[in-house]
């Protein structure tokens, strides 16, 4: 897979997972209870940080690709 290529692979995991996140946070904004809060502080807020990693390897990934960095 070509290093563009790759950028736009992690991109689009990354709105993925953000996009978990924020369905898990509205749940909880909606209904708390305490499964629900449960479920979106042990599986939401690492979606999250995976998602940002994701992100910033894709932004690397471009800058190295373009001769930037």
């Amino acid at each position: 897979m070509s290093q563009p290529g790759l950028a736009v692979h992690l991109l689009r995991i990354a709105i993925v997972l953000a996009a978990i996140f924020n369905v898990l946070a509205l749940i909880v904004m909606v209904r708390t209870t305490p499964i629900a809060f449960t479920v979106f502080m042990f599986v939401g807020q690492p979606l999250f940080v995976i998602a940002f990693v994701l992100l910033l390897g894709a932004v690397l990934a471009d800058l190295k690709a373009r001769q930037i960095l």
